[in-house]
């Protein structure tokens, strides 16, 4: 049976690589801290998120709402658009009749405004973000998930596509193969290092996906 694909949505379907580094300078600049480099991003990034900003020296124990709402903010004030890719994956995807959905870390009600904007839900079955700004985790929406996808994938194999090292922990703990993908939030040997597969593109990743054996 054709494959199913959960994609994550911020970095690996949407490139706000760029766009997130320039909130956070923002925010930093705002509280009289040193601003960061988007290497250093890269390669500091993870999830859960609020350790990142103890790290770039803000105080999440004071002002953690303050912070999320700012960071939201300012994101969705910078420059920000799917990959070039993106649309040619997705196609390529549903031409070869794998099904696909989005899970993803962002709230609810921002991930459907900005995939509406992308132009892009019509390609996925549901599209499920999490009911707050923490960046933690999405584990407990993918369950959510795989339940209302229980008749669509019963039998198929599952695949998850992300862009950091969480991505790959949530899609083995939903029983779905991780595919990593360069160029999001986190670098290509931070992924590497772990152990996973890494595809150059989006284009790429589904092309892994389709050599598989069923």
């Amino acid at each position: 049976m054709a494959p199913y694909l959960i994609w994550d949505w911020n970095g690996t379907l949407l490139n706000d690589v760029d766009a997130s580094v320039s909130a956070l300078n923002r925010m930093l600049t705002e509280r009289g801290l040193p601003t960061i480099t988007r290497d250093f991003y890269r390669a500091h990034f993870r999830f859960p998120v609020r350790p990142v900003y103890t790290e770039l020296g803000m105080d999440p124990d004071r002002e953690w709402e303050k912070i999320c709402i700012d960071f939201h903010d300012y994101l969705a004030a910078a420059p920000q658009a799917v990959r070039p890719d993106a649309v040619t994956a997705l196609t390529l995807a549903r031409d070869h009749g794998l099904g696909q959905s989005i899970l993803s870390a962002l709230r609810q009600d921002l991930l459907l405004r900005d995939t509406g904007k992308a132009g892009v839900q019509a390609f996925f079955d549901e599209i499920y973000g999490v009911d707050n700004l923490d960046g933690a985790t999405k584990l407990s929406r993918g369950h959510d998930l795989l339940a209302a996808l229980k008749e669509r994938i019963a039998g198929h194999p599952l695949y998850f596509i992300g862009d950091t090292l969480h991505d790959a922990e949530v899609g083995r703990a939903l029983g779905a193969t991780p595919v990593l993908v360069d160029g999001g939030h986190q670098t290509a040997d931070r992924l590497l290092a772990a152990g996973y597969h890494v595809a150059a593109s989006l284009c790429d990743a589904v092309r892994f996906v389709l050599t598989r054996p069923l």
